[in-house]
């Protein structure tokens, strides 16, 4: 088991240690180009400051031979000719010098832009790629959390129904002591019904091939319905939920998607409370939404967890350390239902062990011919 855990993290340390002497390295190579070009741009500016010199030494002897001052400055443009005969002195025009730091400075500006152009492509591809095998790293993790999670949640029913099932099979049993379990059956089988519900609902709606069928839905009759069945799966008695929701309260939304919304937030903060705590369902009617929060007193969450929360997969914790059922797409069914409707969901808490409160609110939609 020790392997098993510190074995990821090693590649995950040398992928880190590699991108850490990529970077110096190209560092480096930047630094090292611009201190070249720096020395080559001084090079070649000495060279052509020397030439200067040597076309001066030139101007002079013409000067001191007799030669025409205006001729030997149209010769030579950037020289310039001070006085005449054996008392005439040549130069280097200034401007030419300023010429000559002009093009030095321009070189070594456009290289420096150039390498800070490079550095910044380097840097911004290299931030991308350790972004992209982050998220890689971190879908893997998820997916292995999903994997056993999904093991776990097909295995326990699974056992449980073979037991069930050899006990009718290889012993007389009285009438009370079979009805409970074929009641055991049922439940187990209801806990993978919904659990496969999950699983196929996702691929259609990450395709977006799931069409809706919307109707008017009284919101009490619809919880009360969801609560009545999670009671049957051995989820939830009446008396741990505290329901206020407006009889008169309706939604026009699909049956199926409100159905698997109130399901997966209610049996959500059920498993919560499994440790003690009240749950509340308030639902009202604004304007422009109907809203209902389902709020517990459980284990709560991190406050900066709140929207990882609804992502595909997402558990916090360790998969291999935790007590609580779950495969991670509850709540992201819940995210993309009300979504789909035009509506939205958020979640909110205190802290960990401080409860959490979970609100979604479908689009009052006012259809001609509806009241």
């Amino acid at each position: 088991m020790l392997r098993r855990r510190l074995g990821p993290r090693r590649p995950a340390r040398l992928l880190q240690l590699g991108f850490l002497l990529l970077l110096v390295a190209a560092v480096a190579q930047v630094l090292w180009w611009e201190l070249d070009q720096t020395r080559y741009a001084r090079r070649v500016e000495r060279q052509r400051w020397e030439s200067h010199q040597v076309d001066a030494e030139a101007a002079r002897e013409l000067v001191r031979l007799g030669a025409d001052t205006a001729e030997v400055e149209g010769r030579w443009p950037h020289l310039e000719v001070l006085g005449s005969g054996s008392q005439a002195r040549v130069r280097v025009r200034q401007s030419a010098l300023d010429a000559l730091e002009y093009e030095r400075r321009r070189h070594l500006n456009q290289y420096r832009w150039e390498g800070a152009f490079f550095l910044f492509v380097l840097l911004v591809g290299i931030a991308v790629l350790w972004r992209v095998l982050r998220q890689e790293a971190e879908l893997r993790r998820r997916q292995q959390n999903f994997l056993a999670a999904v093991s776990h949640e097909l295995k326990s029913p699974i056992a449980s129904l073979q037991l069930a099932t050899e006990t009718m099979v290889r012993r007389s049993l009285d009438a009370d002591r079979r009805a409970e379990l074929l009641e055991r059956n049922l439940k187990d089988l209801g806990r993978l019904e919904r659990l496969i519900s999950n699983l196929l609902a996702v691929p259609r709606l990450e395709s977006g091939k799931l069409e809706l069928e919307r109707s008017r839905i009284v919101l009490a009759e619809a919880v009360w319905e969801v609560l009545a069945d999670l009671e049957a799966a051995g989820v939830a008695r009446a008396h741990d939920v505290e329901v206020s929701v407006p009889s008169g309260l309706v939604v026009e939304a699909d049956p199926v998607g409100v159905a698997t919304v109130l399901r997966n937030l209610l049996e959500n903060s059920l498993q919560a409370t499994e440790g003690g705590g009240a749950v509340k369902v308030v639902a009202e009617s604004g304007e422009d939404a109907v809203t209902l929060a389902v709020q517990d007193e459980g284990v709560g969450f991190e406050p900066a967890e709140a929207r990882r929360l609804f992502e595909m997969f997402y558990r916090p914790g360790d998969e291999m350390l935790r007590h609580k059922r779950g495969t991670g797409l509850g709540l992201y069914l819940v995210q993309r239902f009300v979504q789909l409707e035009g509506g939205g969901v958020r979640a909110s808490s205190d802290g960990p062990g401080r409860g959490a409160r979970f609100d979604v609110w479908w689009p009052v939609r006012r259809v001609e011919g509806l009241s």
